[in-house]
């Protein structure tokens, strides 16, 4: 990504420093994504505040925010389409910390275990998902498009079979409360997936395009 956004000139460390506060968003995102998904598919108690949690990505949108401002108020002439990608980069990393959360929020309106099909096929979506949260991190820092690619791909093909479950849900003799989590669950799994492929996006397509993960790549 510096390559494309910079091109051979110098760039400022302040926005190397931005950057690497998305990949830490990121990566603490990830973090809350798991402990969420343990609670919920796995019946396992939460091991940690995810609100805490989250107010550390929501620091780290401040900061970035802050980093990009003082950069542009210094010298507003550089960097420009890198900062303009990092404000959008960065709100999609805080929206994936925001939706983990909902996902642990989710626990408490069950009241049974989840097991059975629905389960399952949540849990297989998981494991769609969370390959994702590396790959695009590697993407934007590597400016690897085809790994962004792979991540499009993979957001495609999740909201294809997370839209069907849904619709099943809706169609299911399941308790109202099951119900209301799994559904819940399928919507907070699919934005997910749509914000990681949101960012994975900045590596291939021009800034007026980027979150364009559902157009041709």
């Amino acid at each position: 990504m510096f390559k494309r956004l910079f091109g051979s000139g110098t760039h400022s460390s302040l926005i190397d420093a931005a950057f690497s506060d998305v990949s830490s968003m990121l990566a603490q995102s990830g973090r809350m994504f798991d402990l969420a998904v343990e609670a919920l598919l796995d019946n396992r108690p939460l091991s940690a505040d995810l609100e805490r949690m989250d107010d550390s990505v929501d620091e780290g949108e401040r900061m970035v925010r802050r980093t990009v401002l003082q950069h542009l108020s210094v010298n507003p002439q550089q960097d420009l389409v890198a900062s303009l990608v990092l404000a959008s980069m960065v709100q999609d990393a805080e929206r994936i910390g925001d939706f983990a959360s909902g996902l642990g929020h989710l626990v408490g309106l069950a009241q049974s275990p989840r097991e059975g099909p629905y389960r399952d096929e949540l849990c297989e979506m998981v494991g769609d998902i969370r390959p994702m949260f590396q790959l695009c991190e590697e993407a934007f820092r590597e400016d690897d498009p085809e790994k962004a690619k792979k991540v499009i791909k993979a957001h495609r093909a999740v909201k294809k079979k997370l839209s069907a479950f849904r619709r099943r849900v809706a169609k299911s003799d399941l308790s109202a409360d099951m119900a209301v989590v799994y559904a819940g669950a399928s919507a907070a799994l699919r934005r997910t997936s749509a914000h990681l492929c949101n960012i994975a996006s900045t590596v291939v397509q021009p800034y007026d395009r980027i979150r364009g993960g559902d157009e041709d790549v």
